[in-house]
């Protein structure tokens, strides 16, 4: 098995056992691969170093992403201009399925996103309705309209379609699979006002 299927499986794993993503959305049925170049942002080419404090329950996923980290398609959002210079440095995410993904699907997007300690990922939002789950470390999340909550390995946040939200990383670094579904799969995050 590739480490790219392998980190696919992981996910699934974690996705189909876990009761508060499974019920946000079934795993895809649509799955199929598509051969997409690597590309390295320098957060993924420091990931096999990076202290990544998960659980019993996010550890195997945790481990399948550090090996097949060289082979994915690493993605960044955002500009400079936008998020500055150390943001960059120290963020970036895959799509592991969807639209555009390592695997196609036209049901729901999959990432798992990256960022370093002490960073503040500032307003945004996007059309896609959204689920946050942590795999390791620590971040508070705020959410116009909601209550700020600190989340932990194991725990989750979702966000309405076009909710602007933002999260500040603590100090260690962040890693989460997301989940989008609902209209705007094919989106792109968006800087807005607070």
């Amino acid at each position: 098995m590739s480490a790219i299927a392998a980190l696919l499986a992981a996910v699934r794993a974690l996705h189909e056992r876990t009761p508060e993503l499974a019920s946000y959305a079934p795993w895809p049925s649509d799955l199929s691969p598509f051969e997409v170049r690597p590309h390295l942002v320098e957060a993924a080419q420091n990931l096999g170093v990076q202290s990544l404090r998960g659980t019993r329950g996010t550890a195997r996923v945790i481990k399948a992403l550090r090996r097949a980290a060289p082979e994915l398609e690493w993605r960044q959002t955002y500009t400079a201009e936008e998020v500055g210079e150390r943001f960059l440095r120290t963020y970036g995410y895959v799509e592991l399925f969807g639209p555009t993904g390592h695997f196609r699907s036209k049901q729901l997007r999959g990432y798992l996103g990256f960022w370093g300690p002490d960073l503040t990922y500032d307003w945004h939002a996007h059309e896609a309705e959204e689920l946050y789950f942590t795999l390791a470390g620590q971040a508070v999340f705020a959410a116009r309209g909601a209550s700020n909550v600190s989340l932990k390995p194991g725990q989750a946040r979702s966000h309405a379609a076009n909710q602007p939200h933002m999260m500040i990383t603590l100090d260690q670094p962040y890693l989460c699979y997301v989940l989008w579904r609902g209209a705007g799969l094919e989106g792109l995050p968006r800087m807005v006002a607070s």
